[in-house]
């Protein structure tokens, strides 16, 4: 089942997909093979490995159907968000944008079940920013250094809900097997305050990847 919806005052799209893949269990299977390991210079807060062969073309045939338009592969990984929160930077205690290219959309397959959570997402309560352009890459860090001064740094926690700066505006839940898209300049959040213990010991992992529009 494909739906999509619209979040929040800018209407940034979000489609979803239940029972996206025809073998979920094999994408686990394989998961617990594959050593997981930290790729330098991403702030992803745990750890990464690559996706079976033949999962790209799926992936893009698959969201294409979802969006109806033509897309092109970026990049894609099993991804297990286990890093401890009071080891997180600042900027990993906030919502993010993984890109501020209007072409690019995210993906994220969940293949696991709570106490993992889904995907939140967010306005920046001072700007009013719930999509981050190239356009307003320079107004959000000058935005994000007013809410140094303004509020402090962030709790040593992972974001979840409204805070002082951001306000939460939908929420993708999570589901077995289910695939969702949005744009990846869209402020965003893993609900993962509750299962980043149990992340590091379960076979059942979150795939993420980037997608690019015609």
């Amino acid at each position: 089942m494909i739906a999509a919806t619209r979040v929040g005052a800018e209407q940034v799209p979000l489609w979803l997909c239940d029972d996206a893949h025809h073998a979920p269990d094999s994408l686990v299977a394989a998961a617990e093979g594959l050593r997981f390991d930290r790729e330098e210079g991403d702030f992803y807060p745990g750890l990464r490995a690559p996706v079976p062969e033949g999962y790209a073309d799926w992936l893009v045939q698959r969201a294409a159907a979802m969006v109806g338009e033509d897309l092109a592969f970026v990049r894609a990984s099993f991804a297990v968000a286990s890093d401890d929160p009071a080891r997180l930077a600042p900027i990993q205690r906030i919502p993010h944008f993984d890109d501020c290219s209007d072409t690019i959309l995210a993906a994220v397959h969940y293949l696991c079940a709570p106490p993992h959570g889904g995907t939140s997402f967010y306005r920046h309560r001072a700007t009013g920013f719930e999509r981050i352009t190239a356009e307003r890459v320079p107004l959000w860090r000058q935005a994000l250094s007013r809410d140094g001064q303004a509020h402090g740094l962030p709790p040593k926690a992972y974001h979840d809900g409204d805070s002082p700066a951001f306000v939460r505006t939908g929420h993708a839940r999570l589901a077995f097997n289910r695939l969702i898209l949005y744009p990846a300049n869209c402020l965003h959040a893993g609900d993962i305050a509750a299962s980043w213990q149990a992340a590091a010991s379960d076979p059942r992992r979150t795939i993420t990847a980037l997608l690019r529009r015609s």
